[in-house]
């Protein structure tokens, strides 16, 4: 098993390459998308903007995990430690009910037949970033916030 600092900028270094990589360029996909499809009634309505709510989330997330959560676990804790790390993980519960609310725009991430090939691989993507976030998530709970909030 890695060690928590391991753990921390592993989290870190994932969160950034969503953040900044990932997440533009299917903000970029879905506008083109959204452009093309626009006269097309089974394209989702919003689902650009909410794209942009999971990529501004997670930049607040991020911000405060890599500015002031993972700085007071390394340096052993405070008093504070627990509830901040409650507050972190509202926010995952938030981005993840973003990600359920794209799931249910877009039928399961089920293109429509016949749509355009960028259309299907919006899809794709966008079911591949949501589980690279649950899994972030998941191994933050895990291994780093859910034993300190238990410590508390």
């Amino acid at each position: 098993m890695p060690d928590r600092d391991s753990v921390l900028a592993a989290l870190v270094a994932d969160g950034q390459s969503l953040v900044h990589d990932q997440l533009p360029d299917l903000i970029g996909l879905a506008e083109t998308v959204a452009t093309v499809a626009r006269d097309d009634p089974r394209h989702p309505a919003g689902l650009v903007a909410a794209l942009i709510r999971v990529r501004t989330l997670l930049i607040e997330q991020l911000r405060t995990e890599a500015g002031i959560v993972h700085p007071l676990i390394r340096l052993g804790g405070s008093p504070m430690l627990a509830d901040m790390i409650r507050g972190i993980q509202a926010g995952q519960a938030d981005i993840e009910r973003e990600l359920d609310r794209m799931l249910s725009m877009t039928d399961g991430l089920k293109p429509p037949p016949d749509v355009t090939p960028s259309w299907a691989a919006l899809y794709v993507a966008i079911g591949v970033m949501a589980d690279r976030i649950r899994r972030r998530h998941a191994l933050a709970r895990t291994d780093v916030y859910g034993p300190l909030v238990a410590e508390a």
